[in-house]
């Protein structure tokens, strides 16, 4: 035991004695009294977002804040309609120069497909040789090159007009010896070999990961990764022998027969990769319907006991806390809408569903709500959250459509829509008494909730029949 302390006390002095500061301060009164995370990427799949720091501007916008990374990392600023970046190398300083203040408005605020537009930040105390600068550079010929002549590169192989440029670019940056550029130049310019030849995965594999250097930490490494490896579990693994991962998967212990089945391949016979592509292969394969969440969640805890890297367990615990979200008889977030809080409804089953009355399936859901609410109001308990932000119109439509259960419009300042993580109206919750998930998502009018509803009904009667006697 004094031995497994000690390593431990070790390793943990290994990984601080790796991590240097980085310094960011500037002036921008428009941003005044202002405070401005400082994020990061927690890992390299998942999109789960990790603070670094908090910019907090005084009166006259000036700012000035430290934190610590182990190498270089792509960091970002929320800032509004925007989302600031750059890539931030280890003991260095920046003084950021923020872009024109533009905050949210109330509609982007609650509305859950809105994407701040990518903005990436200059400074003024770097040369014109730093990192950002050549990657400033890099992507703007990238990017025109590919607007240009997309037909021309698309689906032509070898006779790609990609091929020329990417010996062009790669002689006239050979000179630079930042090592974080030459990855993000040698997989940004692989884009161009998956766009001439997008069927060609075993080529592709062989060329950009097969024996190759795990660079989790390179945004264009990642982005490459995330195209080949798209969907694996119903496409990229099924390309290769679509019977033998079907059986893996199918079996009584599918990560260590799906593991053995890769290992058959050359371009998965590193574990740490291995292990990194299963995981987010399973976590997708929720998403498109392939798994169940439950069965993901059991595959993915076995990938984490056989695995000894971080980097696999933090990509794994962040997928465990998406895939464990609203999942049946979990802890319902706790929410506040004017009045009405959940508290109200322990004790009590509650259909919550999220809407928008301008939304045309809501509409068509509604009539078949009223219907349900009619027959099911005395046991089940209904709420409806809308995202509307005309009031005046909103309170209209409440008076036209006659509905007869509570139905809140929510304002820009409220979480909820972010602590449920809604992104689709309308959406469909069932809670039981306990305030636990009792089915999520839940069908809707449409879908078969009625039989649902009648199970729940049945089952009350039950219990109330057995505590009279």
């Amino acid at each position: 035991m004094r031995s497994l302390f000690l390593l431990l006390i070790l390793t943990l002095g290994v990984q601080s004695s790796f991590a240097k500061k980085v310094k960011l301060f500037g002036q921008h009164a428009a941003y005044a009294n202002a405070q401005i995370k400082v994020l990061c990427y927690d890992d390299a799949f998942s999109k789960t977002e990790k603070e670094l720091a908090i910019l907090q501007l005084d009166r006259q916008g000036q700012f000035s804040v430290e934190f610590e990374i182990a190498e270089t990392q792509m960091v970002f600023l929320p800032l509004g309609v925007f989302r600031g970046y750059f890539f931030a190398e280890t003991g260095k300083e920046y003084q950021l120069s923020l872009p024109p203040r533009r905050d949210l408005s109330p509609s982007q605020r609650i509305d859950p497909f809105f994407e701040p537009q990518d903005v990436l930040l200059g400074f003024r105390n770097t040369d014109k040789d730093g990192l950002n600068s050549l990657i400033r550079e890099f992507d703007n010929q990238f990017d025109n090159f590919i607007n240009q002549n997309f037909d021309d590169i698309y689906n032509q192989r070898s006779s790609s007009v990609g091929v020329g440029f990417a010996k062009q670019m790669k002689s006239d940056y050979v000179q630079v010896t930042n090592t974080y550029f030459q990855v993000y130049l040698k997989y940004r310019l692989g884009f161009l070999d998956y766009l001439a030849s997008p069927e060609a995965y075993i080529s592709l594999e062989s060329k950009y990961f097969t024996k190759q250097a795990l660079e989790l930490n390179n945004t264009a490494y990642t982005t490459l990764f995330n195209k080949i490896y798209d969907n694996s579990l119903s496409s990229a693994f099924h390309r290769k022998e679509k019977s033998k991962f079907n059986k893996a998967l199918e079996s009584s212990d599918p990560y260590s027969n799906l593991s053995k089945v890769m290992q058959s391949y050359t371009v998965y016979q590193d574990k740490t990769f291995r292990d990194l592509l299963l995981a987010k292969a399973v976590f997708n394969g929720t998403e498109n319907a392939v798994l169940s969440r439950s069965k993901a969640i059991e595959i993915l805890q076995k990938i984490n006991e056989n695995s000894t890297d971080s980097r696999v367990s933090q990509l794994i615990k962040n997928y465990l806390v998406n895939l464990s979200h609203l999942l049946k008889n979990t802890d319902v977030p706790n929410f506040k809408l004017g009045d009405i809080v959940l508290e109200d409804y322990k004790g009590k089953y509650l259909y919550l569903n999220f809407c928008n009355t301008t939304n045309s399936v809501w509409e068509n859901d509604l009539e078949s709500l009223k219907k349900l609410h009619e027959a099911f109001g005395k046991d089940i308990e209904f709420l409806s959250v809308a995202s509307d932000l005309d009031t005046a119109r909103f309170t209209n439509r409440l008076k036209q459509k006659d509905i007869t259960w509570p139905m809140v419009q929510i304002d820009s300042e409220n979480s909820i829509l972010a602590d449920f993580k809604i992104n689709v109206f309308p959406t469909y919750i069932i809670i039981n008494p306990e305030g636990k998930v009792y089915q999520y998502p839940a069908r809707g009018p449409h879908d078969g909730v009625e039989k649902i509803f009648v199970k729940i009904q049945r089952n009350l009667l039950r219990k109330n029949y057995s505590q009279k006697k």
